[in-house]
């Protein structure tokens, strides 16, 4: 009896490796959710490019944020009803609704605003860019509409990237592992955009870590969604400016396309992201969390793993022992849940 228990090998946990979780996130969140939204919100869809015209108001404006933001609904439903459906995943649906949603989606909305912002006043005044005023009081209702739009579309990838896929790395990883790979692939996955440079793929991917790290000390997905969804429409809308290579039809400022160029604090082909200043701002977000969480004593959280997140109203969900934790695992699992603070 005791030979058959040191021949017997443990479980390998699939579900829980990072090329399986990486596997899952691109299968539902690219291919199985995004694709009827960019089927059904594309000029090419009868039905509504035939709504749009009806309308009559800025066609080619509204057909865009449609097309291009509005179109990642079914990707931003789907990650809800995935971790709804998926028991071993309700708790990160739970971790969507802790932490005061509200507050932290309008703190992020504010962070984000002067992230951007910030980068585009150093194109500014190095003279790669003009702008001219281009906005009209009949222009409001859209870009209403378009902040919801961009919403969406920001909040899905935060939801997939930095909810779904972060958690679920750090149940069987450190920390520290889930926030890498979780950069990494979020730089990886505008390799296609128009306009892409290898440097804006690493700005993006530093982005993405800076992101991981602020989600982790604020402990709200909505942070980083909100910071996602002010530099996007700030960028698109507000300024008229490349969003990852997309350029709007319509923006409170307009670009004097003909007069940029490309410089180290802007890239004509894919805006501020592909430049300098972006990748200092999202070093310094990043910067910023590590220094706030060394001064509360929380930087060993990043050498952790975890079975839920902190503040879980149901409390710690431990692994069972054949999804691939031993009981020492699930007693550590157990202690470093209850010992974290906010």
């Amino acid at each position: 009896m005791q030979q058959n228990a040191l021949n017997s090998k443990p479980k390998l946990d699939v579900k829980n490796l990072i090329v399986w979780i990486i596997l899952v996130t691109v299968f539902w969140y690219l291919f199985v959710l995004s694709l009827p939204g960019e089927y059904i919100f594309t000029p090419q869809f009868g039905p509504l490019a035939n709504l749009v015209d009806r309308i009559g108001y800025m066609p080619d404006a509204t057909m865009f944020t449609v097309q291009y933001y509005l179109a990642t609904v079914t990707a931003f439903i789907g990650i809800f009803v995935y971790t709804a459906v998926t028991k071993r995943n309700r708790f990160i649906l739970r971790s969507f609704l802790s932490v005061r949603p509200m507050k932290m989606l309008l703190a992020g909305l504010l962070v984000g605003v002067l992230m951007n912002f910030g980068c585009i006043v150093c194109a500014l005044i190095n003279g790669d860019i003009h702008l001219f005023l281009s906005f009209a009081l009949n222009q409001i209702p859209l870009y209403v509409f378009a902040l919801i739009c961009v919403f969406i579309q920001s909040s899905s990838e935060e939801l997939w990237i930095r909810g779904f896929m972060y958690e679920r790395i750090n149940v069987r990883y450190p920390l520290w592992v889930a926030i890498l790979v979780n950069g990494i692939f979020f730089g990886l996955l505008h390799c296609f955009n128009d306009g892409v440079t290898v440097f804006a793929v690493a700005e993006i991917a530093v982005c993405g870590v800076a992101f991981s790290l602020s989600k982790w000390y604020t402990g709200s997905i909505w942070f980083p969604a909100g910071m996602h969804t002010a530099w996007n429409f700030t960028q698109n809308y507000l300024f008229g400016l490349p969003n990852s290579g997309l350029v709007s039809e319509v923006s409170v400022f307009g670009l004097d396309a003909a007069s940029a160029r490309d410089s180290a604090v802007y890239s004509v082909g894919f805006g501020v992201e592909g430049a300098i200043p972006a990748i200092v701002v999202d070093g310094l977000l990043g910067l910023i969390c590590l220094i706030l969480a060394i001064r509360q004593g929380r930087v060993k959280e990043l050498l952790q793993r975890q079975v839920t997140p902190r503040k879980d109203p149901e409390g710690p969900q431990l692994l069972r022992p054949e999804e691939g934790a031993d009981s020492a695992d699930q007693a550590e699992s157990c202690r470093s849940f209850d010992e974290r603070a906010w």
